[in-house]
């Protein structure tokens, strides 16, 4: 889902009216690299899920660049935060993150990397429009998926027992399929987070409270485990599953479940830069319908706990970004500033 439905050669937007108040868009120059400070990756720059729009609308803008292989241009502040999508899914997400790394004309060296959007998550994890810092990233597609009964299950009581050793880790795997994050970013962008002021609203409260199992108070930030994967599951039994896969690896309970950080890990890992990476996801949805509702109908959750997540994914990483420039954990930037 791109905004650039007409792109041949690299990322420009396809409607005019998306330029207006915005630079102009140039190529990116190799003999003056751009040097951000912080990169901020949305996966997505289209309405009704369109991650992006806050960070353009409430940060001036000072160039934008465009980028061969990405998914959008790359908007940089004054500050030097750079901003661009991955596109959705795992492919996309790789894609656009490994031709920013691979691009001569784009520096990263010293520059921290934020995924920033929307998630699922459990309805006993946090309320609608929480943030989830994750310090771990699990890829929920790299696995057995086994055809059993509850006969072939030595040991198995019932058919849950079966049902979860359907799912295993893959045998055949030069490395588990596991990022964990590290400490000292994460850490620092849990304080960022928790460093401004996250909405709520009544419509969100009240479909909320349709989940017994659901928190009766309003967003929270925390941190855990996210999952990524690109099949659109729903459901409680497929919950399970997840979870399972995450106690396999010893990191659960997962927290949050979205379709692109597996990938940008896993490219930053191979350019050497995993250790700056830091993931913040706002709650859109919980994973399974509230008593009374299909799969079909909770699928999306509704407009309102999608437009809070949009808006605290943005509020949060706002905070990480600028705690993580400041702070500069890792001492990757010479006199760190907040954009």
């Amino acid at each position: 889902m791109s905004d650039d439905p007409t792109t041949t050669g690299g990322a420009t937007e396809a409607d005019p009216s998306a330029n207006r108040d915005r630079p102009t868009l140039r190529p990116a120059d190799p003999d003056d690299p751009v040097q951000p400070s912080a990169l901020v990756l949305p996966a997505v720059a289209e309405e009704p899920l369109d991650e992006r729009r806050p960070w353009l609308e409430r940060r001036e803008l000072e160039a934008a660049y465009e980028i061969p292989g990405a998914d959008t241009p790359l908007y940089l502040t004054p500050g030097g935060v750079a901003i661009t999508t991955t596109g959705i899914g795992k492919s996309d997400a790789a894609t656009t993150v490994t031709a920013l790394l691979a691009n001569p004309a784009i520096d990263l060296e010293s520059a921290y990397v934020v995924s920033c959007g929307i998630a699922g998550a459990s309805p006993a994890t946090a309320a609608l429009g929480s943030v989830a810092i994750a310090d771990v990233v699990v890829d929920w597609d790299r696995k057995h998926r086994w055809d059993r009964d509850a006969e072939s299950v030595a040991g198995a009581d019932d058919g849950d027992a079966a049902e979860f050793e359907t799912i295993d880790l893959l045998a055949y795997r030069p490395r588990d399929y596991v990022s964990h994050l590290d400490d000292r970013v994460v850490e620092t962008g849990l304080r960022g987070a928790r460093s401004v002021a996250l909405v709520e609203t009544d419509e969100t409260l009240a479909y909320q409270r349709r989940y017994p199992d659901a928190p009766e108070t309003g967003p929270i930030v925390g941190v855990g485990t996210t999952v990524t994967g690109d099949e659109f599951w729903h459901g409680e039994r497929y919950a399970r599953e997840v979870d399972h896969l995450c106690e396999r690896y010893g990191v659960d309970p997962y927290v949050t479940t979205q379709m692109e950080d597996a990938a940008t890990a896993t490219a930053l890992e191979r350019f050497g830069l995993l250790e700056r990476y830091v993931s913040v996801r706002a709650i859109a949805n919980y994973d399974r319908p509230s008593p009374g509702e299909s799969v079909e109908e909770s699928f999306d959750g509704n407009e309102a706990s999608l437009a809070l997540a949009i808006e605290n994914a943005a509020r949060a990483g706002d905070g990480v970004v600028d705690e993580l420039v400041s702070s500069d954990p890792l001492g990757i930037r010479e006199g760190g500033v907040s954009s």
